[in-house]
């Protein structure tokens, strides 16, 4: 038996990218599935009945992350059916846009989506969180640094970051372990929208990172989750970037970051 078997496991951002990816390897493992999404989830759910082969129960609920309200009466209502073993938080956008070039509206949003949805999904799902439930936040490899054309995205990740630090230390003693995933880029639909609208200079900075496929980093997500690590860094050349900016010095790293874009610039 796997350990997420005959667990009932909260997705959010289900419909497709890392969420749904999750779902189809939690479905083959025997977990019970609660879906949520702002997009229509009759798709994903119907791909997800056509792998069912050990009957798991799949549920599923809209849901608008940004919407305090909707999401506490949503989880509400999930929990009432099944409450949860664990959370599983994809929902989030990127800002592919230079500080200059972005405007309030486009600055605003990245923040709700990815820090205030982030927040109003926590709040709603804590009341049904019991000793020994687990949650896991997908953050980004761009919560420990910036990255041109970023300023936005980082804002909200960095943000997440700190936010889940400290509610680890409140819950944890109350036996609710938390994980933070911060893959480098992953081909997903996310990334795929940035093609065409993310300059060189940040194209250039995110290539230092590696580009992960969407099954591996699901898979290191998913034990990481198995063994309650707090921290869950998919990919060599991430775990490296991750160790730099540990052990050297901003001064370093900052130099790097800036021959970089140079570089990019020059092509």
């Amino acid at each position: 038996m796997s350990y997420f078997a005959n667990k009932t496991i909260y997705i959010t951002g289900a419909a497709s990218g890392i969420g749904f990816e999750t779902a189809r390897q939690l479905i083959k493992l025997s977990a019970n599935l609660v879906l949520f999404d702002v997009q229509p989830l009759n798709d994903a759910v119907a791909s997800l009945q056509s792998l069912n082969v050990n009957n798991a129960s799949i549920s599923h609920y809209n849901l608008d992350v940004t919407d305090a309200e909707m999401t506490t009466e949503q989880m509400a209502t999930a929990a009432n059916l099944s409450t949860p073993d664990i959370l599983m938080h994809f929902v989030g956008v990127t800002g592919p846009w230079t500080f200059d070039e972005m405007s309030q509206e486009q600055f605003e949003r990245v923040i709700n989506i990815n820090l205030f949805g982030t927040r109003n999904v926590l709040a709603a799902i804590r009341p049904f969180l019991s000793r020994g439930a687990q949650v896991m936040v997908a953050a980004s490899l761009a919560s420990f640094t910036g990255s041109y054309g970023y300023s936005s995205y980082s804002a909200s990740k960095f943000a997440i970051w700190g936010m889940m630090q400290s509610i680890s230390y409140e819950w944890q003693p109350l036996g609710i372990d938390i994980t933070v995933f911060a893959p480098p880029p992953i081909d997903t639909p996310l990334t795929q929208a940035e093609v065409g609208v993310m300059a060189k200079a940040g194209v250039g900075m995110k290539k230092l990172a590696g580009e992960l496929k969407i099954e591996d980093a699901v898979k290191s997500m998913l034990k990481g989750v198995e063994n309650r690590e707090f921290l869950v860094v998919p990919g060599i050349m991430a775990n490296i970037i991750r160790l730099q900016l540990r052990l050297f010095p901003v001064s370093w790293v900052n130099w790097i970051g800036h021959k970089s874009v140079a570089f990019s610039l020059k092509k």
